[in-house]
């Protein structure tokens, strides 16, 4: 068999079952308003679940704390509001035959993507730091740490109860939790 087709080939890994190896990556949208998925972000993933790919990645999700997300229109993965367009969601991609994980993610010290916004409480950032050397905050104290552990257990609770086929915590790119392993 060719390297390339392997992709096409089933992959199972406990309970996850994906009729190819092709994923499709996380990209942030920010279609959602007030972070809530609409019907247009549904359609969006079913496209994507009817083209067979084998394991949808969404887009980046923000877990319950004040400043996870650098932009308003990104999806939360919190609230009943944006709970119930995210079970939209996934029924929508489950009735396409499509398999999809959230993506659960905090930006911590990375600035905003917009100017004309700012998140309603301070950032989160483990060292206060966005960069050696450069102040952003100050640095999360061991309850804030608990409570954003707290949150993305929350989350990752919530896509389980909506049905969701696993997540993906996004630890990279500068984001909260690669922060931590930053000197």
């Amino acid at each position: 068999m060719s390297s390339a087709a392997s992709l096409f080939t089933p992959f199972t890994l406990k309970s996850l079952k994906l009729a190819n190896r092709i994923v499709m990556a996380p990209m942030t949208r920010s279609f959602s308003p007030g972070g809530v998925p609409t019907a247009d972000v549904a359609e969006y993933y079913r496209k994507r679940a009817a083209s067979a790919v084998g394991l949808i990645v969404s887009e980046g999700t923000v877990i319950e704390r004040p400043a996870s997300s650098n932009d308003p229109a990104v999806p939360r993965f919190w609230g009943d509001d944006a709970l119930a367009g995210w079970q939209n969601v996934i029924n929508t991609v489950h009735a396409a035959g499509g398999v999809m994980a959230p993506q659960l993610w905090h930006v911590g010290a990375v600035p905003n993507r917009r100017t004309d916004w700012v998140p309603p409480m301070p950032w989160d950032s483990p060292s206060g730091l966005s960069k050696p050397g450069k102040e952003f905050c100050k640095p999360m104290s061991d309850s804030a740490i608990a409570d954003t552990i707290e949150a993305f257990a929350k989350a990752a609770g919530a896509a389980k109860r909506l049905g969701f086929d696993c997540i993906e915590l996004h630890g990279a790119h500068g984001y909260l939790i690669d922060q931590f392993f930053w000197e």
